[in-house]
């Protein structure tokens, strides 16, 4: 029985940006590689329904779109994934599992399971997928400076085990940029500038996101007392956007540092 490819929590910005890749091999799996290096065999991604689903006379295939604040895209499902589009209606906050397909160079999921989920969902899973993001931005920074400076060689490959880079990162270097040359022209910056500007983003959320952890705790710390999402963001509003408190919320509070005495309410841990 062939194990099934992990699913990757991920941006739809990200799928939307990323560049499709149809396998030669008939058993093989197709898949994405982001412009960080992130190679995506399945999706996972959270966001709401923006159009009634439209499905056949005959029900061989459905499809409604998603939003999550940083795109849209659609999610298809054809013979018997028909009746995942029966499930959901627009407005409807779900997380979506599935392929990623490409269909005249428009991005879409080809849905493996829906879900409805609850608005607090939205809020953890931006967190969890920045958290991968920037885990891996991390480690694309030494990958692609081994790769500049070596390519894929036995010395690349050994430095990279010893920093903990998995060679397999190496490798999709490797295919990114092979992907971005040819596609070139299209471009409006050199392939180098354009990939080191993704990994910079990836740094600068998660600066920001520390940041507006940080100015939380000392807000807490100052009023002595729990606090209210509304509060927080009207106290810190000036400062960031409405989905960095939120994700800065979620990260405290997994980690352990707040807590809600109540729904909507955040206390310092003692």
């Amino acid at each position: 029985m062939k194990k099934r490819l992990p699913a990757t929590r991920v941006y739809i910005r990200d799928i939307l940006e990323g560049f499709f890749v149809r396998s030669e091999g008939d058993f093989e799996p197709n898949y994405l590689i982001t412009r960080d290096a992130r190679k995506i065999y399945r999706a996972k991604i959270v966001g709401t329904v923006v159009r009634e689903p439209v499905i056949a006379e005959d029900e061989t295939y459905g499809k409604f779109q998603v939003d999550d604040g940083t795109g849209v895209i659609w999610v298809l499902g054809f013979r018997d994934d028909t009746k995942f589009a029966k499930l959901v209606k627009k407005g409807d906050l779900v997380q979506i599992i599935g392929k990623i397909a490409e269909w005249r160079d428009d991005k879409q999921i080809l849905v493996e399971g829906v879900a409805k989920v609850h608005p607090n969902m939205w809020i953890l899973h931006r967190y969890e997928a920045l958290k991968e993001k920037v885990e891996h931005v991390k480690k694309a920074r030494i990958a692609f400076e081994l790769y500049n400076q070596y390519g894929i060689t036995a010395k690349a490959r050994v430095i990279a085990k010893n920093k903990g880079i998995p060679e397999e990162l190496l490798e999709t270097i490797d295919e990114l940029y092979a992907i971005m040359m040819e596609q070139r022209a299209s471009l409006e910056e050199p392939v180098e500038e354009f990939i080191e500007e993704e990994l910079d983003e990836g740094r600068e959320e998660n600066e920001e996101l520390e940041r507006a952890k940080k100015d939380i705790l000392e807000l807490l710390r100052n009023k002595k007392t729990a606090l209210s999402r509304k509060y927080i963001l009207k106290k810190l509003g000036d400062k960031y956007d409405e989905e960095t408190i939120e994700d800065a919320l979620a990260e405290l509070l997994v980690d352990g540092e707040i807590y809600e005495p109540e729904a909507g309410y955040y206390k310092l841990l003692e």
